[in-house]
């Protein structure tokens, strides 16, 4: 590949990670690791409506969350005195010039092109202003923009590197504006100022982007700058091949993160959209791994299909069997701990997961799934104590709380044998035993195994929960 690879994510802070771009920031970070190039994250904070400190550390957080890191970090807000030199240098080679216009007299030309049913282009007012005519409206303390002059009638043309040829005519967009009124400098003229002074040979992006590539081209030799190679995404739909959006729930990578999602399960998922790894029928990579086989040829033009169920099936498989019991136990304490349970002593709080991390497959499911075993004291429906009633459930109850006083069962497969013995001792089947069992534990008539529940409850609770039904019962 001749120089050395570096790529770059440059986010705006204007709200939350969008799961699209997370996905744009993988493939530009394992792109950049599998060629043992740079990676660098920029912040494009220049437009100062909408950039907010709080979106730009909320980004860097989910970044980092995600797993990724960099080797350089910059805010586009900080480089103003560089921009300003280089739009310096197109004003003074001719290749930009100031643009008097009004917003009523652009709104006006907008008009126009709508009544004559074309696509609008600046019509070119100011461009051929002699030198005399541009001091004179200074003078006036007439507010300008300055524009990029475009050549007319060229081709602009390229070779994607995901989605093949494409070509452009300059007649297509006309000139644009690189600096607004106020002084600061627009999108398609500062990303091409950094990338080029940040030594970027590859810039990865949606497909969105695309319309931007030509304006940028001709940035890049009008400053005589080396031209980077591009890789346009497709871009992410919902199930009903709509854009995606927040009717197909949750699109943040923010919103994933609370709802108790791994970081590595997003990172794995977001990589198979639009991406076929090399070895078919594999869906669970490290990112050790995604970094040794990742590569852009392997990227689909057509757009990719988010599946929240699949992304979720997937988080359910991490939990289950690719984090390590400490990992997990570290990472869901928060979330048990806001729900107000007390895990206070984290060898309990690991044993109940050790038991139960098949049985939910995000950290807020965990929270109901898991509330029988960090509540004092559950509650029961009444249409439950008319079920208890009819079950003759106090004999069963009774001989339960007695045997497990005697034996103190510390596996689920002792908890069964204990069972097994009631059931030959009152001739009654397995239900008849394990519903009153569940109801006077839990509350419910399903969810965790009630045996690993047994199993792992402290014997006061226990002892406690079906002391209170037998109570009423009697």
């Amino acid at each position: 590949m001749g120089k050395k690879v570096k790529t770059r994510f440059a986010p705006s802070p204007t709200g939350y990670l969008h799961l699209g771009n997370a996905r744009t920031a993988i493939f530009s970070y394992l792109f950049a690791r599998h060629n043992n190039g740079g990676f660098i994250l920029r912040i494009e904070d220049t437009d100062k409506e909408r950039s907010k400190k709080e979106y730009e550390e909320m980004l860097i957080d989910d970044l980092r969350w995600l797993g990724l890191d960099w080797d350089e970090f910059y805010r586009q807000s900080e480089r103003f005195d560089i921009y300003r030199e280089y739009v310096n240098k197109l004003l003074e080679s001719g290749h930009a010039y100031p643009c008097f216009c009004t917003p009523e007299e652009l709104e006006k030309e907008r008009e126009e092109a709508k009544k004559k049913e074309i696509p609008y282009r600046y019509s070119g007012k100011c461009r051929d202003l002699t030198p005399e005519e541009v001091e004179k409206l200074k003078r006036e303390g007439k507010p300008f923009a300055i524009r990029f002059k475009v050549p007319e009638n060229r081709v602009i043309a390229w070779k994607d590197l995901v989605k093949g040829s494409i070509a452009i005519n300059t007649d297509d967009f006309g000139d644009f504006v690189i600096v607004r009124s106020d002084g600061s400098p627009t999108y398609n003229f500062v990303v091409v100022v950094d990338d080029a002074l940040m030594g970027i040979t590859h810039v990865i992006r949606g497909e969105d982007h695309i319309p931007n590539t030509p304006k940028q081209i001709l940035i890049y030799e009008a400053l005589g700058f080396n031209i980077p190679e591009f890789a346009h995404l497709p871009v992410i739909l919902g199930e009903d091949r709509s854009k995606l959006s927040k009717r197909h729930g949750a699109v943040s990578v923010r919103a994933y993160r609370e709802e108790g999602y791994m970081p590595e399960a997003l990172f794995n998922y977001l990589c198979l959209l639009g991406w076929s790894p090399p070895e078919e029928g594999k869906e669970i990579f490290s990112k050790e791994e995604l970094i040794k086989i990742f590569d852009l040829k392997d990227v689909n033009d057509s757009p990719a299909v988010f599946n929240k169920d699949k992304l979720k099936w997937m988080n359910g498989v991490y939990i289950r069997e690719v984090l390590p019991l400490e990992v997990l136990v570290e990472r869901a304490i928060p979330f048990l701990e806001r729900a107000g349970y007390d895990v206070s002593d984290k060898e309990y709080v690991k044993k109940v997961l050790s038991y139960t991390r098949d049985s939910f497959e995000t950290l807020s499911e965990m929270v109901e799934r898991l509330r029988p075993f960090f509540v004092d004291d559950v509650e029961i429906d009444d249409e439950y104590w008319s079920f208890l009633e009819d079950m003759k459930a106090y004999d069963t109850l009774s001989l339960f709380l007695e045997k497990i006083r005697e034996k103190k069962p510390e596996t689920p497969e002792e908890v069964k044998k204990l069972v097994k013995e009631i059931q030959k001792t009152l001739k009654v089947k397995p239900p008849q035993v394990w519903k009153p069992l569940r109801i006077a534990l839990t509350g419910e008539l399903e969810g965790v195994g009630i045996d690993i529940l047994i199993a792992v409850l402290p014997l006061e609770k226990i002892e406690r929960r079906i002391e209170k039904v037998l109570k009423r019962l009697s």
